[in-house]
């Protein structure tokens, strides 16, 4: 599918398909009218019918199995974003129990490492654009503050390696989310449903009907075809588009920090 239409609005997304499948579907009827209409039969219907019948459930079987694997798609990256919060508010609310300076450090590099993220990050996944390396430099920086801190107690034991946990945690849910924002359906899986597509508009020339009930009915499936694909569209990627996961979690996070006060910390 042309990386254009992730990057249009979903109103008009929905009106190029749905324009496109009805020109190519009225033209066709009408030509199918001058040169094969006249050759079909009545008593042809029902055994069209029986192919419609069977196009159209692995047409709606494979629509049905796509929509729900980019559904699955959509909360698996909502959730690496959660994941990616998650693990930012552990490392700052468990350096506030930290000395000076790495405290005053890690603080500022997990307050950079959103800042980043939301933007810069998420503006360059909405144009599907590669995402560089400053996220993981930041991370890396936080992990080297932790080298500077002497642990004398067993508590500080523990509260290093809680850190150390939530910067790998961290680590692996930028990385989840970063893959995630290139993952599109492949070239292979859109012929196979264009190819489906076609076929099911198609079948409808078929039949011998007359012509206003056969320009209604295939106009039908035109719109329910190109609504199925613009599902697709719209679901296929999960940061471009109108319907996308957002960095609200990352930015509640930010809110968080600037709440947190000196004197709440004893």
């Amino acid at each position: 599918m042309p990386n254009f239409l992730y990057l249009l609005p979903d109103l008009y997304v929905f009106f190029i398909l749905v324009l496109f499948t009805i020109s190519i579907s009225t033209l066709f009827i009408f030509i199918n009218k001058y040169f094969i209409y006249e050759k079909l039969h009545y008593k042809d219907n029902p055994t069209i019918s029986s192919f419609c019948s069977v196009i159209g459930i692995i047409y709606g079987v494979l629509m049905g199995f796509l929509c729900l694997y980019l559904i699955n798609n959509q909360d698996h990256a909502s959730q690496y974003v959660q994941n990616e919060a998650n693990a930012t508010a552990n490392i700052y609310i468990s350096s506030l129990w930290l000395p000076e300076p790495a405290k005053g450090k890690i603080q500022q590099d997990v307050k950079l490492y959103i800042n980043e993220a939301i933007n810069h990050e998420w503006p360059l996944m909405k144009q599907f654009k590669k995402i560089g390396y400053e996220g993981d430099r930041i991370i890396l920086s936080i992990a080297n503050d932790l080298k500077s801190i002497k642990a004398q107690t067993n508590t500080d034991v523990a509260q290093l390696r809680a850190l150390l946990t939530s910067i790998n945690e961290l680590y692996n849910a930028r990385h989840s989310r970063v893959d995630m924002s290139y993952n599109i359906l492949p070239p292979e899986l859109w012929e196979v449903i264009l190819i489906g597509t076609i076929l099911i508009i198609a079948i409808n020339y078929a039949f011998r009907v007359n012509i206003y009930l056969h320009l209604f009915g295939t106009m039908t499936f035109a719109i329910m075809a190109a609504s199925m694909l613009f599902l697709l569209v719209t679901l296929d990627t999960p940061f471009q588009g109108e319907f996308v996961v957002t960095p609200r979690a990352l930015s509640d996070v930010l809110d968080l920090m600037q709440s947190i006060k000196p004197q709440d910390v004893k």
